[in-house]
């Protein structure tokens, strides 16, 4: 993910922007799929079975609308993320 710094937006702002995938009822929540090879390994067996508890749990909690994103982590990985590309 980058971050356009010619573009200003509130947070607050929930319109769908141009070019932004998003969901058919027009609400600001994401929509997330799995790749072909998560895909791939789901269909056959070779995902570790706590893993596939965890995905289970957090597609219950989506289901119910208590998903939770930790932000702190969630920042941490953006940072780490860029820091990697740029070689440090």
């Amino acid at each position: 993910m980058r971050i356009d710094p010619t573009t200003i937006v509130s947070i607050n702002d929930t319109r769908p922007r141009p070019g932004t995938p998003g969901r058919p009822d027009g609400s600001p929540s994401s929509v997330v799929s799995l790749g072909e090879a998560a895909a791939a390994a789901q269909v056959h067996g070779d995902v570790d079975p706590s893993i596939t508890t965890r995905i289970a749990r957090i597609r219950e909690e989506l289901a119910a609308g208590t998903y939770v994103v930790d932000l702190e982590k969630l920042s941490e990985r953006i940072l780490d993320d860029d820091l990697a590309r740029e070689g440090r």
